[in-house]
């Protein structure tokens, strides 16, 4: 059986944006003009609000063996996704 297809409005990529050097108003002005995330803001929102809470709580996590880079990314995505988000609820 194949995996389930990924929502069409997933913005997952959207704060490795920022850290390859994207403004927070960069991104938001390609989700706000993208056919895909540009029906449901608030759904956007709301799954970037999510992945951004899952990667500061896996940030939290003892690093895995064999991955010592792991934790730094993901506190480097949830500071990305939180500077994402504030621009888009300001």
């Amino acid at each position: 059986m194949p995996p389930p297809a990924r929502p069409a409005s997933t913005p997952h990529p959207s704060p490795q944006l920022i850290l390859a050097g994207h403004t927070p108003a960069d991104i938001a002005r390609l989700l706000r003009d993208h056919p895909a995330t540009a029906s449901s803001p608030d759904t956007t929102t709301a799954f970037l609000a999510a992945l951004t809470g899952h990667w500061h709580r896996n940030a939290r996590q003892p690093p895995p063996p064999g991955a010592p880079g792991l934790r730094p990314y993901q506190h480097r995505a949830a500071a990305a996704g939180l500077a994402l988000l504030n621009y888009r609820l300001s």
